[in-house]
């Protein structure tokens, strides 16, 4: 009876022994599980940094955009008025040679009427 006993118990160590190693690998299971949760984290918490990143970079490329069409804009205008100024002052200048050579003309005349 007591060979029994030792047979059961020792079967029993066995069961508690193999129970407590299913425990430990079952452990480190959900410790690797866990630590894995905690990388995928840091990976989103990566991953959300950078689109806050790209959305800022966006919005400057947006706003210098607008600056472009806006400067593009104002350029258009100043080239216009640079061309209808020089289309007036065009004629502005020939009359103001004409004069010119009028007067040198004129003087040229008076000169010659004098000496003689």
């Amino acid at each position: 009876n007591n060979n029994d006993y030792s047979f059961g118990g020792a079967q029993q160590v066995s069961v508690v022994d193999d129970l407590t190693a299913e425990i430990q690998s079952r452990d480190k299971e959900i410790s690797s599980i866990a630590k894995n949760i905690e990388e995928l984290g840091a990976i989103f918490k990566e991953l959300a940094v950078l689109v806050i990143d790209q959305g800022t970079i966006l919005d400057r490329i947006d706003y210098n955009m607008e600056a472009v069409v806006e400067h593009t804009a104002t350029g258009i205008q100043q080239l216009e008025k640079a061309e209808k100024s020089q289309k007036s002052a065009r004629p502005m200048k020939c009359i103001i040679c004409l004069l010119c050579t009028i007067m040198v003309l004129l003087l040229i005349l008076v000169m010659k009427h004098r000496h003689r």
